[in-house]
């Protein structure tokens, strides 16, 4: 199943919307939502080329995406293990 871009096919696909805030690294309006599996998902909204407002994860377009993706969290830190292991192996 792809993605929904719109909001009518996110409510469709059992999406809810949750709140509006503003994301604390790009300080821009994001909208949060809650997934069938009931999880909480950043979405920005945008107008296409033909007018129409569709959606994408806000951490397809922040700055610090680490900060909404959980897989994304676990590359960081498996990234930082990485080199503060290859750290300590220089200072032997």
């Amino acid at each position: 199943m792809a993605f929904p871009t719109t909001r009518q096919s996110l409510e469709e696909h059992s999406y809810s919307f949750k709140e509006s805030k503003i994301c604390p690294s790009c300080e821009v309006t994001i909208e949060m939502w809650n997934t069938p599996k009931g999880n909480v998902m950043p979405l920005d909204f945008k107008l296409d080329e033909h007018q129409v407002e569709i959606c994408v994860p806000h951490f397809a377009t922040c700055k610090n995406p680490a900060m909404y993706s959980r897989r994304l969290q676990k590359k960081a830190q498996e990234k930082k293990e990485a080199e503060e292991s290859s750290e300590s192996l220089g200072d032997a």
